[in-house]
């Protein structure tokens, strides 16, 4: 085997997996503003929460998870989250990491909502905040400041 084909199997190896990291990575971040946006409109035309919960979506998280959730793993920085100490506890924290908290609160509260505990309007509110951090993240753009 030449030394090109070799350099040339690697390059192109190398491409296909940025690719797929660009691709999971904007699936996520789709399907988390999908659920941003289904949130905020089903609150506002007075849609229960376990309602809202069961439609959720969570597709793109299992075919990355799939691929093994490859995705640009930066941490959480300060600038994000200035303003908001309840998300202290996530600095540092990897995006794939806060990913699957995420999905693991959707996953939680769909299995709450299927065993009959319907009342979980607190739990959807911090789910609402914690999509909009990890959706923030990954645009790597901070968190709206909070008006005082």
């Amino acid at each position: 085997m030449s030394l090109w084909k070799i350099l040339f199997d690697f390059v192109d190896k190398e491409r296909t997996r940025f690719d797929n990291v660009r691709h999971d990575t904007h699936a996520l971040q789709f399907e988390i503003e999908s659920n941003i946006h289904f949130i905020v409109d089903g609150l506002a035309q007075k849609i229960c929460a376990a309602d809202i919960i069961k439609g959720l979506e969570t597709q793109a998280f299992d075919k990355a998870m799939r691929s093994g959730l490859d995705i640009r793993q930066a941490k959480l920085v300060p600038r994000t989250i200035e303003g908001y100490k309840e998300f202290d506890k996530y600095l540092g924290e990897p995006s794939g990491v806060l990913i699957k908290k995420l999905y693991i609160k959707i996953t939680v509260l769909k299995k709450l909502i299927n065993a009959g505990k319907l009342d979980q309007d607190l739990k959807l509110k911090a789910l609402f905040r914690l999509l909009m951090l990890v959706h923030f993240h990954l645009a790597d753009k901070s968190l709206p400041t909070v008006k005082s």
